[in-house]
């Protein structure tokens, strides 16, 4: 066993002599299983080396490259030994440490001539190779981050040019149901302008007579009155000739319907054209 480092070689010369409640080989012989804490770090560390810490011992294990099995392959394995039960043999393997190395082997002693103490250059290198591994997760993480970023500010913008599209489908919607109230405003109106017509040309005869008496000069009313005939009697134009027309009068009749109930020319035109219809229609 020549160039074999002398912590090795102690631990297996160790591991080989100690009683088996203690220490032992596992049953593979690729790792040994320290059963005893107390009692190995009390009773078998100090023949071997200069003091009795436990610890000490484990962090040199790990220095040369060594693992410590994990607390459930122990515990299944440990079904696997000499125990009166497989229950205390699960319960008592709950405190054993086992370590592991694939050169430290008990049916190989020379392979751990091939195995090496870690230097502080290795342990950089380890600490450098899991910090650059850290930074590539870090910037794999930032660029996924980035990239959820400039989607998610494109879908902003797409929501922001469709609310502007809506809003302005709206504001025309809107000016459109105004402009319909304001023609359906109108068009009451001018309905309501007719019906009232119509019920002033159906009151009474006596009404329009003494709208015709009113309109004659006064000594043809006073002869009327006294029974004398008239020498030149009034003559009305036929109602049949009373259609629309353009005259100044018609034209300041139809301003003072527009300027009254709101209407524009052409709507007032034709509320002119209904009225002087339906006062024909009265009078004849």
């Amino acid at each position: 066993m020549n160039h074999v480092p002398v912590f090795l070689q102690k631990t297996y010369d160790m591991i080989e002599n100690c009683a088996d409640a203690v220490a032992t080989w596992s049953t593979s012989g690729e790792s040994f299983i320290i059963k005893r804490i107390n009692e190995f770090a009390s009773d078998v560390l100090p023949r071997y080396f200069k003091h009795n810490n436990f610890s000490s011992f484990a962090r040199q294990l790990n220095f040369y490259g060594f693992h410590k099995v994990k607390k459930e392959d122990i515990l299944l394995r440990a079904k696997g030994l000499d125990s009166p039960t497989d229950a205390d043999a699960a319960l008592e393997a709950q405190g054993w440490w086992e370590f592991s190395h694939p050169l430290f082997l008990r049916d190989y002693p020379e392979k751990m001539g091939s195995i090496r103490r870690k230097t502080y250059a290795d342990s950089n290198q380890a600490q450098a190779a899991a910090a650059a591994a850290a930074a590539a997760a870090s910037m794999q993480s930032t660029s996924q981050h980035l990239s959820t970023k400039s989607e998610l500010d494109e879908l902003k913008g797409f929501m922001t040019e469709l609310v502007g599209d809506v809003k302005s489908e709206l504001a025309t919607l809107k000016n459109q149901v105004n402009l319909l109230t304001h023609h359906m405003t109108s068009l009451g109106s001018l309905m309501h302008l007719i019906v009232q017509t119509q019920s002033m040309d159906s009151a009474e005869p006596s009404m329009k007579r003494r709208k015709l008496d009113s309109a004659m000069p006064l000594p043809q009313q006073q002869q009327l009155l006294n029974g004398g005939g008239l020498t030149n009697p009034i003559t009305l134009p036929p109602l049949t000739s009373m259609a629309p027309s353009t005259t100044p009068a018609t034209s300041n009749y139809k301003y003072m319907m527009a300027e009254r109930n709101d209407l524009e020319e052409s709507e007032a035109t034709a509320a002119y054209v209904l009225w002087n219809h339906a006062r024909q229609e009265k009078m004849l």
